[in-house]
């Protein structure tokens, strides 16, 4: 570890973060570092103990649970290790966001301490939850506890290529930027990506030289396959793809444009950091401290190494509890060990979801991200679904409610305009729900333009 690692481990970090109201981050950070090379058996006894400890919690400040165990004739002495949560019921999206200002808010915690957050996710069907900055901060220890697996240590410079940049002091501009100085965090926008704007992004890697590029897996893909394409190469040890289904053909791109970088992948979901790829490149470890997974088909457990739904435990959210959620990715499970020596469980296989991506007339790209960022804003969507028709005729289907206004269609209509183009035509179509395919999920866009295999990606309803 260098010297400004340790300064910003043992100085800067620990003040920064009790500043910013995220004292608990490098604590959870340090029991994670250490609980990694734990065997398996122990971290087994981490989660029931901490599940016994979130059960006892929940049963008496959350009324949901109260309900639900009354009704099942069950106290929290029932639920004494993870095999014990086949006994509470799965729940869902649609569940949360019904519930989760009522009887899923944890009674114990002050309305003032409360963060609402919202995940729309790849259906654009948003979730609604309460965090705390407790439970961010902890969050954030899991991701910083992948970053080490690849490489990084604090102060190495790093570059997150997406939509908004992320900042712990975030409304303190100041802060802010101090934040950013003393990390060596740099930001690129993955809101416009012409060439023009791609060739200068290679620079920017070339004159930060990072030691960790993070982005969603399609929006550094399509940097990649423009930097192969014009012969360039950046040198990066540690590529994160994230948000999305990572293809070998994707991963192989990267590798070719930032070598003899890696590509690690990294799986998260409705804000959760849930697993990641560890040096071995073997599957993907769970972030098992926080997060009990389990794998589920036609209602029951699945075999080892069979696919199936991901239904996940946060063992530190109480603010609304995600105790059984189905997140509707599909995986599969390993219980053999890891060469690397780290004793966490790891997903074998994860059948992610692969976001499409469209060119405009005037040759950028544009993310689904983009399309669920915005719509989160919109509160009177409830679903939406982009049909790109033509390079310039794109098809809007809306699920709207009662509150939708003429403002709310020319600011879907201004905003996809500033993302297109003037010359674009736009239709907004008004739907009752989003058409399903045969197998009962439903695609959030789709290109009738882009050429070269079309992405199939579709979400469970």
């Amino acid at each position: 570890m260098s010297a400004y690692s340790r300064f910003l481990r043992s100085v800067a970090l620990p003040v920064g973060s009790r500043l910013a109201g995220y004292g608990d981050f490098l604590p959870y950070l340090k029991s994670l570092e250490a609980s990694q090379w734990f065997s398996s058996e122990q971290i087994q006894e981490i989660q029931n103990a901490k599940l016994r400890r979130l059960i006892a919690h929940v049963y008496q400040n959350v009324p949901f649970y109260r309900q639900v165990m009354d009704e099942r004739g069950l106290t929290p002495a029932d639920i004494q290790t993870t095999d014990d949560l086949v006994k509470l019921p799965i729940v869902d999206k649609k569940i949360l966001t019904r519930y989760y200002d009522t009887t899923l808010r944890d009674q114990s915690i002050p309305r003032s301490k409360l963060i609402h957050a919202t995940s729309s996710g790849s259906t654009a069907e948003r979730l609604h939850y309460w965090t705390t900055k407790s439970q961010k901060a902890k969050k954030w220890a899991g991701l910083f506890r992948w970053w080490e697996m690849v490489g990084y240590e604090f102060g190495d410079s790093y570059v997150t290529f997406q939509l908004a940049p992320n900042q712990g002091f975030k409304g303190w501009p100041v802060a802010g930027k101090l934040e950013w100085l003393l990390l060596r965090h740099h930001w690129l926008s993955a809101q416009k990506m012409t060439d023009e704007v791609l060739n200068q992004y290679v620079e920017n890697l070339k004159a930060w030289r990072p030691k960790l590029f993070r982005s969603y897996a399609s929006t550094v893909y399509y940097l990649a396959r423009r930097m192969n394409e014009a012969g360039l190469n950046v040198h990066v040890p540690a590529i994160l793809a994230t948000g999305e289904m990572l293809t070998d053909h994707m991963r192989e791109t990267m590798e070719r444009a930032f070598a003899p970088g890696r590509v690690y992948n990294e799986y998260g979901g409705d804000g959760m950091q849930i697993a990641a790829e560890c040096e071995m490149h073997d599957g993907m470890h769970i972030n098992a401290e926080t997060y009990v997974v389990e794998i589920i088909k036609d209602g029951e457990q699945a075999p080892e190494g069979e696919l199936g739904e991901v239904v996940l435990t946060n063992l530190e959210a109480t603010a609304t509890p995600f105790i059984r959620y189905n997140i509707h990715d599909v995986a599969a499970l390993t219980h053999e060990p890891c060469a690397c020596g780290r004793g966490l469980p790891r997903l074998s296989h994860l059948e992610g979801r692969l976001t499409d991506m469209f060119v405009t007339a005037d040759g950028h790209w544009l993310t689904v991200h983009q399309f669920t960022a915005f719509f989160a804003k919109v509160h009177s969507v409830k679903a939406f679904q982009v049909i790109q028709k033509e390079v310039d005729f794109i098809l809007i289907k809306l699920v709207v409610d009662e509150s939708f206004s003429e403002a709310d269609r020319q600011r879907i209509i201004e905003t996809f305009r500033g993302y297109m183009g003037p010359d674009n035509r736009f239709e907004l179509q008004f739907v009752d729900e989003i058409p399903t395919s045969p197998v009962g999920k439903r695609r959030f866009f789709i290109s009738e333009v882009i050429e070269g295999t079309p992405s199939q990606v579709e979400i469970d309803d």
